[in-house]
């Protein structure tokens, strides 16, 4: 303000406004940006250089003005910091990544290299890689192999046999022999499974339950939600719901625990 003052003030009164300039620049330490940050300034050699004149005052505003840019470009750069170092974390994770991963084919070939002296100095480059990925991919094969014969297999078990399926399922006393058949076999999953259908089947012959072969879990608890065992019954129909449509099959202890909440179930 006191530049521009003496700018255009008259011969007289100029020296009076460029003496106050002077004074004010000397005592600037520091200019506060737009955004509110605080910038470090040395006005002492644009103080030093103001004089009288209004060439010398136009040059003193036009240091000023170039300060207060360079001080608004300083807190406002033409880069975000905060992402230029979040890229180089970045940068830096992936390339220790890549050089660990590096590491652990230069051990494997090392390992070829000893065990195979003669075949190890004339492996290409990316051999080692090239023959974990094969590797890998004839592991995965064998897994899924493994996976899909085992369900075709219980499929088949569970298909092929239906007469033996209708037998188990003629009555309640069929079906608690066949648990307990099954218990004492080592096949925990059949005994759980004709400890469910003998609770079933004996509250059906009691006419507890009005009992349809084609009713869902949810519409026999349904029927069943006036008997004071309906809980018990809950428990035991999720325990088998689990072991025989889950992939785990069923263990003895979940067995005994089916056998237990059967014969509540029908006490």
């Amino acid at each position: 303000m006191a530049l521009l003052q003496a700018r255009v003030a008259t011969d007289a009164q100029r020296p009076a406004f460029v003496e106050r300039a002077r004074t004010t620049l000397s005592q600037t330490t520091a200019v506060q940006t737009a955004d509110g940050s605080v910038i470090t300034l040395d006005d002492s050699r644009v103080a030093r250089r103001l004089a009288t004149t209004t060439a010398a005052i136009d040059a003193s505003v036009a240091d000023v003005d170039q300060l207060i840019a360079i001080a608004d470009r300083a807190a406002s750069p033409p880069f975000n910091v905060a992402q230029a170092n979040a890229k180089l974390r970045d940068f830096a994770v992936a390339e220790e990544t890549r050089s660990g991963s590096n590491d652990l084919f230069s051990a494997i070939g090392a390992l070829l290299a000893r065990l195979f002296p003669s075949a190890g100095a004339q492996l290409p480059p990316g051999s080692v890689e090239l023959t974990l990925t094969i590797a890998g991919i004839g592991l995965l094969v064998v897994i899924l192999a493994i996976l899909v014969r085992g369900v075709r297999e219980r499929i088949r078990r569970e298909a092929v046999q239906p007469g033996a399926h209708a037998e188990a399922a003629a009555s309640a006393a069929v079906q608690l022999a066949a648990a307990e058949r099954a218990a004492l076999s080592g096949d925990p999953r059949a005994a759980l499974h004709a400890f469910y259908r003998y609770a079933i089947l004996t509250l059906a012959e009691r006419r507890m339950v009005r009992y349809e072969p084609s009713l869902t879990d949810r519409e026999l608890l349904e029927r069943a939600s006036s008997l004071p065992q309906v809980e018990t019954l809950r428990e035991l129909i999720s325990l088998h719901d689990r072991a025989w449509f889950g992939l785990k099959g069923a263990t003895v202890e979940e067995a005994d625990h089916a056998r237990d909440l059967a014969e509540r179930a029908v006490a």
